[in-house]
C-alpha cells in the first residue's frame, strides 16, 4: 500500500533525511554541507511510503515571492514504479493549494523531460549546483499538466 504525509520542517524528518543521505550524498556525491542548506526548518516536506517503507521525498518552501519545490528523490529500489511521478503530483497539488500561482525548481539536467511532462519550462542556461548540471524551470498554475499513462495511443 502507498501512503504519504506532509511534515513541517520543525517536526521529525528522520525518514526524509535518511533518503536524502542515501540519494543525494551517497549516490550523487553531493557534499553534506550543501545538501543541508538551512531551508529544512521552514520547508514542508513530503514523504511517500510503500508498504510502510520510506520510498520518496520532496519539499516545498516559500522564498518570497516564489514557491519552490526541491529535493525530490526516490530510493533506488522504488525507481521505475511511478513513485517519483506520484511524489511530484502531490507536491504540485499541495503547493498550488497553498496559494502558489507559479512554482520554481532547479531540475537536474537528466530529468528535464520528466518535468516537461508536467508543463515545466526551462528559462536559463544549464548551471552546476553541488557538482551536478541543472536547469532552472517553472510552471504556472494555469499551465500545469497532470499527464496520464493509462490511455496511450498507438
Amino acid at each position: 500500500m502507498i501512503t504519504s504525509a506532509f511534515i513541517p520542517g520543525n517536526q521529525d524528518t528522520s525518514d526524509i533525511l535518511l533518503i536524502r543521505d542515501e540519494v543525494f550524498v551517497g549516490e550523487q556525491n553531493c557534499p553534506g554541507e550543501e545538501e543541508y542548506d538551512g531551508l529544512d526548518e521552514r520547508a514542508l516536506h513530503l514523504i511517500v511510503y510503500v508498504d510502510e517503507v520510506p520510498a520518496a521525498i520532496g519539499r516545498i518552501w516559500y522564498d518570497e515571492p516564489l514557491f519552490r519545490i526541491g529535493r525530490l528523490a526516490v530510493r533506488k529500489q522504488f525507481r521505475g514504479q511511478k513513485i517519483g511521478d506520484l511524489a511530484l503530483r502531490l507536491l504540485l497539488f499541495k503547493t498550488f493549494s497553498m496559494g502558489a500561482q507559479k512554482i520554481d525548481i532547479h531540475a537536474q539536467s537528466y530529468l528535464i523531460d520528466f518535468y516537461k511532462k508536467f508543463g515545466f519550462t526551462s528559462h536559463c542556461e544549464e548551471f552546476t549546483e553541488s557538482g551536478i548540471p541543472h536547469f532552472a524551470m517553472s510552471v504556472l498554475k494555469d499551465e500545469v499538466i497532470y499527464p496520464s499513462s493509462c490511455c496511450k495511443s498507438e
